[in-house]
């Protein structure tokens, strides 16, 4: 009888809680790829940063560290206009 009577109780707060959620299905599909895009840019500029000290330390021949840097840089541009255009 404890088991339903606590599966009950947890259902009704599930159900309240999920009633007073005021974010719609498109409010938070745009906060998700909102987030998902600053993550992107995030880790893109982390790797540009990356790439520099490595040419720094030697690890890299500057002429493949700036390619790389020139595509991750299109990426964050992309994803900034996709944003804007977007959101």
């Amino acid at each position: 009888m404890k088991k339903i009577t606590m599966s009950v109780a947890a259902l009704t707060i599930a159900v309240n809680s999920y009633s007073q959620c005021t974010m719609s299905y498109e409010d938070s599909l745009e906060t998700v790829n909102s987030n998902h895009a600053k993550e992107i840019t995030i880790t893109a500029e982390d790797m540009i940063e990356w790439i520099k000290y490595d040419v720094e330390e030697g690890r890299i021949y500057k002429e493949y560290a700036d390619l790389y840097i020139e595509n991750l840089l299109e990426i964050v541009s992309r994803i900034e206009d996709l944003t804007q255009n977007t959101y």
